[in-house]
């Protein structure tokens, strides 16, 4: 033992002397002496030291200079206060660096997840066309269509096993269609010409009836606002994945215009001429129509990121009150640029310059129901099952296919970001 410890004090000097001393049982000291005395005439007379006399002083001086040594390795190996302000620093500039790139790999991610929900969406629609002629029964719109657990799109999917709901734009802060302002506050009495009630309902196994949360709305004479009526809608409608914030396009839940011999709007269900109602259009969109088109299915817009039309009157399950609503479907074709259809006098020709079918070719789609919500481009779904992104070139917040600016629509510049090229605006696809 004592040899290994004065080996490591001196290096690897020959410790013979100590050993022999040892094995004949006398004091170590003279080893130690000579041990001593070939330390200083290797290293000199500078770094002499004093080598301790006995075993206890040999293993006092051994535990001094581990403590010291310690002390000394802690000491490098800390770090002082301006080297750890430094790193943090360094890490600071490292986090502000990478953060913009973390929100953008972000937006991409919910820009490609909302493309995923249209695409989605239009397997749904397309399997309805197979089944059923038309890509759908109608909008989702309680007040225009009717109930909307029977009625419209996102009913249609739903009985098909898609479950629209959780299909939402994880862009758009409009959480919720605008149709649930209606279901909530509207009173039946206040709109004509539409089944808002839907089915009698049907006898479940056990005998009980099962009625639709529509018709139960009515049966039961639920207040606007009230209390059961809110609950209702939240449990019978919204978490049963009767919700969208997707605007469908008039093309797909309207389709065409119904017009009388001077070129006006038919009356629609509610006696009113109106793009918005049947009675005044054709219908959903069938994929016969979509085929006799000459554009063709890639232009045809079918559904897209929806526009806030409104906020929510009241909290609705966990959507609360004041959140921005979508619109439930796009306007259809206006005039540029008074936004309203074209009217006629008793009598006006089809033909001619002045014609009414001249009035109409002159007027474009109104796609203000679209929105830019993934840093400023919108994701459009169209009739060949694509989904596709189209930028707002000039950050207005609208799409422009083609409009004047005026501020009544709320276009900022004569900008087209839907060119005609590429996106259909015409007022009957029969034909072109």
């Amino acid at each position: 033992m004592v040899e290994s410890r004065i080996a490591d004090l001196v290096g690897n000097v020959p410790v013979r002397y100590a050993r022999v001393h040892e094995r004949s049982g006398q004091s170590c000291l003279g080893g130690c002496e000579a041990m001593k005395a070939i330390w200083n005439e290797r290293v000199g007379t500078d770094r002499r030291v004093r080598v301790p006399a006995t075993r206890s002083a040999a293993r006092c001086a051994e535990a001094t200079s581990i403590a010291t040594i310690r002390r000394q390795s802690a000491t490098r190996a800390g770090f002082s206060l301006v080297e750890m302000l430094v790193v943090i620093s360094i890490i600071g500039i490292l986090v502000a660096m990478l953060m913009p790139a973390l929100h953008l790999a972000r937006a991409a991610s919910r820009k490609a997840s909302c493309q995923n929900n249209l695409r989605q969406i239009y397997l749904g629609l397309a399997s309805n066309a197979d089944r059923h002629r038309a890509f759908c029964s109608g909008a989702f719109d309680w007040r225009l269509d009717g109930c909307v657990m029977e009625k419209g799109w996102v009913a249609d999917l739903l009985s098909a096993g898609v479950p629209v709901g959780s299909l939402l734009c994880p862009s758009n802060e409009a959480r919720i269609a605008s149709t649930y302002n209606d279901l909530l506050m509207m009173s039946p009495s206040s709109t004509s010409g539409v089944d808002l009630a839907g089915s009698k309902g049907r006898l479940a196994p056990d005998g009980a009836l099962i009625v639709n949360a529509c018709r139960k709305i009515i049966d039961n004479n639920l207040s606007p606002g009230s209390q059961p009526r809110t609950e209702l809608v939240t449990l019978e409608i919204l978490k049963e994945h009767y919700n969208t914030n997707y605007t469908a396009s008039w093309y797909l839940v309207r389709s065409a215009v119904l017009l009388d011999e001077s070129g006006n709007l038919r009356p629609s269900t509610s006696g009113e001429p109106s793009l918005a109602r049947l009675g005044s259009t054709h219908g959903p969109l069938t994929q016969t129509l979509v085929d006799s088109s000459r554009r063709g299915a890639t232009f045809i817009p079918l559904m897209g990121c929806g526009a806030a039309s409104g906020a929510l009157a009241s909290t609705v399950g966990d959507v609360p009150a004041g959140t921005p609503a979508t619109l439930s479907f796009t306007r259809g074709p206006v005039e540029n640029p008074s936004m309203e259809p074209p009217a006629f006098s008793t009598g006006t020709s089809q033909s001619g310059p002045t014609g009414w079918w001249a009035g109409w070719e002159k007027t474009l789609q109104d796609y203000r129901g679209f929105a830019p919500v993934h840093r400023g481009s919108c994701n459009i779904l169209f009739a060949d099952g694509s989904a596709r992104a189209v930028l707002d070139q000039n950050d207005d917040g609208l799409l422009n296919n083609g409009f004047e600016p005026t501020e009544s629509n709320g276009f900022a510049d004569d900008t087209i970001e839907l060119p005609p090229e590429e996106f259909t605006s015409a007022w009957s696809l029969r034909g072109r």
